[in-house]
């Protein structure tokens, strides 16, 4: 049976350690194929071994199945362009779940998801769709991480932490049991969250706090 192809779009950091570590994901219904980048001045090159194909609008009305991974970290960005694809039913979005990591049983993991190694899920979390986890995050039981919400380095959600859609939290930054982020939130790096955090705002520090609000 032929290959889905599978494109990598976005060819920066996240993008080079998908690339470079493909085979690490044991995705062996997928044959990469290349990256798409909306950077005009990227197209035709070769990056991280693979070339950019051209931009988003060249698979939106793809016919055939085809795989996508969306390595844009910015889950605003991440958002925006998997809307746009989302409409092409023949577009599919695998999760890469690196074989260094550890998963425990009764885990939810959604479409799109990028695990890196390093990291921990316990029991009973939730990972929705679009996820990015990176290296050595420890994420606690009983957690739930919503969609299109990026994780740096580092990060530890203590057990029953949830952590709204479009969240951002930066390198080492944890939580405590049973904290509540909101959606659209940055978490500064190295912040220690220890209560709830509403909706689209930036906090920072040890213990977190709020230093700026944005409208949605």
């Amino acid at each position: 049976m032929d290959k889905i192809k599978l494109f990598i779009i976005g060819c920066g950091n996240v993008g080079a350690f998908v690339a470079y570590n493909f085979e690490d994901f044991q995705l062996s219904d997928f044959e990469m194929h290349g990256f798409i980048d909306d950077e005009t001045k990227k197209w035709g090159k070769t990056f991280f071994g693979y070339p950019v194909l051209g931009g988003v609008d060249e698979i939106m009305h793809l016919q055939q199945k085809t795989a996508v991974v969306v390595t844009i970290s910015n889950p605003y960005d991440k958002k925006k362009v998997i809307s746009k694809l989302l409409p092409n039913k023949n577009i599919v979005f695998p999760s890469l779940i690196s074989r260094y990591s550890w998963i425990s049983k009764n885990v939810f993991v959604g479409n799109g998801v990028i695990v890196y190694p390093g990291v921990s899920v316990n029991y009973h979390t939730r990972i929705e769709d679009y996820v990015i986890i990176n290296m050595n995050s420890a994420i606690g039981h009983d957690c739930h991480i919503q969609r299109f919400s990026t994780l740096a380095p580092g990060v530890s959600l203590g057990g029953f932490t949830s952590i709204g859609e479009c969240v951002d939290i930066g390198i080492n930054a944890a939580t405590r049991q049973f904290v509540k982020i909101g959606n659209n939130s940055i978490i500064g790096g190295l912040a220690m969250v220890i209560s709830d955090l509403p909706d689209s705002i930036t906090a920072v520090g040890v213990p977190a706090r709020v230093i700026k609000a944005k409208n949605n």
